[in-house]
């Protein structure tokens, strides 16, 4: 839309106008984004065709477009729906103010939509559309920048790359229980342990401060930081008394620094110091072992989405349970997102050697989920 300065003399105007109009407008918005969720429904159904359905949730503001299963897309909503409600309780109070749609599409629909590299689903503000292959941790992650996004517009700011990513890592594992998010460790905490306890980690002022690029640049160093700096705050009951205290500092704290001191009460250096101590008490559900403790018994090839099943090492567990299939696409196991070989050994080295895990994989160019036991390494 334009954008435009107003000039002085009509702010006062403009004010008094706008509160008016916004009693009138919530109750009209309402039934505009039912309006248009519908519209949006059909729309997509006529640009994917075949083989799509949909669904509108219109207490939510989502609109549901899926080459799913009925089974998984029931699956996907009824995982969607109370993670919504439960981050309305935690983080982002209002609602979204605009329709989200949810594309689950087919895996070759899914790469026209020109997805990011290495990644099996993503977030695009600009059309307030979330496409995505997995069904599990990205797609949560990805929903988290959804929400974030709304709430960002809605306070007109925009949040630095630590706290974004460092929120969707941090509830791309987690549960919800009785209304409540419980997050989770995840296979990322053996690594930056390691990084902790070898003083290599960046200071939390530097990570404060980056930007997108240097970010990115060095992903495997930061999503994790970022993430269990949020932990840190949310296992203390103190995520959203930072965010709130961000969100109300932001003019004069754009890092969050300033925000970080207030919430625990002390200078950076102190928290920085906890934080480390924090980091070496935990426990990570995995420890690189060499080689991993439980494994699947794959040979595989690295592709976009994931990791693709080429064939199988002679009576693996893979083998002799025959649920996986050559040129499956691996994308999560148990929760874990495996879009490397590494991460995937990683993901199966979490769970113990006998257990029976979801493995979400592509398949015939659909998202499906399939159980499966690990097997133990022969020593």
């Amino acid at each position: 839309g334009m954008e435009f300065e107003p000039r002085p003399g009509i702010l006062a105007l403009l004010a008094a106008a706008s509160l008016a109009l916004a009693t009138a407008a919530a109750a009209a918005r309402g039934a505009d984004l039912a309006a248009e969720a519908k519209a949006l429904a059909e729309l997509n159904l006529r640009k994917f065709g075949e083989g799509y359905t949909t669904r509108i949730d219109n207490r939510r503001h989502l609109v549901y477009v899926s080459a799913l299963d009925p089974g998984a897309f029931d699956r996907v909503v009824g995982m969607l729906g109370p993670y919504a409600d439960a981050q309305r309780s935690l983080l982002f109070p209002a609602p979204f103010q605009w329709n989200v749609t949810v594309v689950l599409p087919t895996l070759s629909d899914y790469r026209e939509s020109h997805p990011p590299a290495e990644a099996s689903g993503y977030y695009r503000p600009a059309t307030r559309t979330l496409t995505s292959m997995s069904l599990s941790d990205v797609l949560v992650h990805e929903f988290t920048h959804a929400l974030h996004h709304s709430d960002q517009v809605r306070a007109n700011q925009r949040h630095p790359v630590w706290i974004s990513e460092g929120l969707a890592t941090l509830f791309q594992r987690s549960r919800v229980r009785e209304g409540k998010i419980e997050s989770l460790l995840d296979a990322g905490l053996a690594v930056l342990r390691e990084s902790v306890r070898q003083k290599r980690v960046r200071s939390l002022a530097a990570l404060c401060a980056m930007d997108q690029e240097a970010f990115s640049l060095d992903a495997e160093a930061c999503y994790p930081h970022a993430r269990y700096v949020m932990l840190y705050l949310h296992r203390q009951g103190k995520l959203r008394e930072f965010y709130e205290t961000y969100k109300s500092h932001y003019a004069s704290d754009l890092t969050g620094v300033k925000a970080l001191e207030a919430t625990l009460g002390k200078p950076l250096d102190e928290i920085e110091s906890d934080w480390r101590r924090w980091i070496l008490e935990l426990k990570p559900p995995w420890r690189p072992a060499r080689p991993p403790t439980s494994h699947l018994g794959i040979l595989m090839r690295r592709v976009p989405e994931g990791v693709r099943v080429e064939g199988f090492l002679r009576g693996s567990a893979a083998e002799r349970a025959g649920v996986l299939k050559v040129d499956d696409i691996v994308i999560s196991v148990a929760g874990h997102a495996t879009p490397t070989a590494q991460k995937l050994a990683e993901a199966v080295g979490s769970c113990k050697p006998g257990e029976v895990v979801e493995i979400e994989i592509i398949r015939d160019g659909r998202t499906t989920v399939v159980k499966h036991v690990l097997g133990a390494v022969r020593q």
